[in-house]
This record gives structure tokens, sequence and C-alpha cells, in this order.
């Protein structure tokens, strides 16, 4: 069993079948389609400390957001990233050193962006939600459900990529097997970097595949459901 991020990142036979207009949108999105919400924070030059810096902001934001963990929200939220970014890491590094003031600030940083974000759009919230697994693709932990709207939370250093994409169609086409949530658009809000940018779901599968948003999900449901797939 894989996750929907290993999905996305793996099979670019799939998608480049599936999905061959993808890389012109994505380049599309980079140059017009990004919205600017607040000025960048800085991040430590250790690539993992700037993620464990991101994991934490997150994980202080959906605790804040659902009410829990709140008497020990700092050590419940540094050792909820912990756990999230061991198995990722290729080689054990060291994340036992203390978050240094200016980690500390960079966290508050991205937390106060999220909270700002999320809230001025007034909507009814999910955190954390989990989409039901199909085949072979296990249940996989989506970032936050606003509304209709299906955002991924990406606080990195760099532009939009096909691959958050990707991931995003399929929890899209998780959700469409199931039927657990209202998704009718994707997002990815950036709250290192401060910008984000939103689309209707039916409008960029037509844009990237020239199909229906339901035809795109079925396509990849019924794909990870049969595992006729290569790499």
């Amino acid at each position: 069993m894989i996750d929907a991020s290993s999905f996305a990142n793996l099979h670019n036979s799939f998608w480049t079948s599936h999905a061959p207009s993808l890389e012109r949108f994505v380049r599309r999105l980079n140059l017009e389609l990004i919205q600017r919400w607040s000025p960048p924070i800085n991040k430590p030059p250790e690539k993992i400390r700037a993620a464990l810096v991101s994991e934490t902001a997150f994980s202080r934001f959906c605790n804040l957001v659902s009410l829990t963990n709140l008497e020990k929200i700092e050590e419940i939220s540094l050792l909820e990233a912990k756990k999230k970014l061991l198995p990722l890491m290729g080689e054990e590094q060291d994340l036992t050193a203390p978050l240094s003031l200016a980690e500390q600030d960079q966290i508050k940083g991205i937390e106060k962006n999220l909270i700002s974000f999320f809230r001025q759009r007034g909507e009814e919230m999910i955190t954390r939600p989990l989409i039901n697994g199909c085949g072979y693709v296990d249940a996989s932990e989506a970032d936050v459900i606003s509304g209709v709207s299906l955002f991924e939370i990406k606080a990195v250093d760099r532009s939009f990529k096909g691959t958050d994409i990707k991931q995003l169609i399929t929890y899209c086409a998780l959700n469409h097997a199931s039927r657990q949530f209202d998704i009718q658009d994707i997002a990815i809000f950036n709250p290192r970097q401060g910008i984000w940018f939103q689309v209707n779901l039916d409008n960029i599968a037509r844009e990237i595949s020239g199909q229906s948003a339901q035809e795109l999900c079925e396509r990849v449901a019924l794909t990870i459901c049969s595992g006729d797939i290569s790499r």
C-alpha cells in the first residue's frame, strides 16, 4: 500500500497519459494565478530544521482549530512534527536540538498566517481530514478542507509544482470513490512565502486532461483500484 503523495510522485507515466497539459497549467499558475497574502518569512538554512519549523507550525494550527492539546500545545505539536518527519528522511538526522529563538519566531509567524488566512475565509473548516483509501492507495491524510475547497499547505521556498497538483487530484479521486466530503475547488496556501491560489476542480481537470473532474477522478480511482499501472 502507498499513500496519495506517493502515487502523485511515483507514477509519471500515468499522469503524462491522463493529464498531458499539467505542466503547462503549472507554468500559467506560477505566472498568473498566484495571489499574495502576506510578506515572506525567513527559514533555517538546514533543510531538516526548515521542515521541522513548518510541520510544528502546522501542528500548532491544527491543535488550536480542534481545541485539543491546548495545555501542552507546544510540546505536543513538536512531537507530532518529529513523528511525521522521521519516516521521510533518507538518513537518520538529529531532530533533538532545541528550537532556536529564530525558529520559534518563524513557527509563530507561519502559525499566525495560517490562522489569519483561514479565519478571513469565514468557512467551516476540517483540519487533517482522513480520506478513505481505494485499491492499493491507503487512506490518506489531507491538510485542510475550508468550505468546499481542499487545501494543501506547502510552507516551502519554491514555486508550486506539478506534483502538488497531482497530490490534490489524487485526494479528490479517493474522495470521489468514498463520497466523504463535498470538494469543488482545490487550492494551495504557502504560509511561509505568503502566497496562495484556488481553482475550480472541474476547470482544472478540463485544462490539464480535457476531461471533466468526474471523468478524471473516476480514471484515477479505477486505475488505483485495479492496480493496472506502471511508473
